[in-house]
């Protein structure tokens, strides 16, 4: 079971998210493309009107 956090840059929680669909509700990307990004990563910088944000994946 994967489930994700979503954290700013100083390393405060931001969310909690279960599944991928839900991560892909939240950051308003796509599942295929999210997918992609995580497949060899522990964790992935977007970002969200302006600042940069880190999501990690954990298993």
């Amino acid at each position: 079971m994967e489930y994700y956090v979503i954290y700013d840059l100083k390393d405060n929680v931001i969310a909690y998210i279960n599944t991928l669909e839900e991560l892909s509700i939240f950051t308003k990307l796509r599942k295929k493309q999210l997918k992609y990004k995580l497949k060899n990563k522990d964790f992935i910088y977007y970002t969200y009107e302006n600042t940069y944000r880190k999501i990690y994946k954990f298993f």
